[in-house]
């Protein structure tokens, strides 16, 4: 499944002032988590084709799916992480925000599936923001 955004992009808390939804977030955490169990680990001389396939049409369809987002929905998603992972707290969201669109010089997908605990950084931002992960 893969969720629709709200009539104005934010997430369906009002207090929240992020442009990407619960939904959203939650998808991509769950489709990150699936791709990298899917992608073999260390030496993979041995691995099957097909499943190393497998685990990069996982990763394609994820990135096409993330930049598919608008581009603030997108910049969110890299804060989400940012806040996540300790670089900024939620009460630094609006230089969060600055950084993460002066620093976008390549595709959000390449630069979030990059870094193999994205998902894990994810759901800790928005917990950051008192938001949880939505179970599908």
């Amino acid at each position: 499944m893969i969720p629709g955004n709200g009539p104005s992009g934010q997430l369906e808390d009002d207090e929240s002032l992020l442009n990407v939804t619960v939904s959203t977030v939650s998808h991509i955490i769950e489709r990150a988590q699936e791709a990298y169990a899917d992608m073999p680990q260390g030496d993979d001389s041995g691995v099957d084709v097909t499943e190393r396939r497998g685990a990069e049409a996982d990763f394609n369809e994820l990135a096409l799916f993330i930049d598919d987002l608008n581009e603030e929905e997108r910049i969110d998603l890299v804060v989400l992480m940012w806040v996540g992972r300790g670089t900024f707290g939620p009460d630094e969201l609006e230089q969060a925000r600055r950084d993460a669109s002066r620093e976008a010089t390549h595709a959000t997908s390449e630069y979030l599936l990059s870094t193999p605990l994205v998902a894990v950084y994810l759901a800790d931002g928005l917990e950051a923001f008192g938001l949880e992960v939505e179970a599908d």
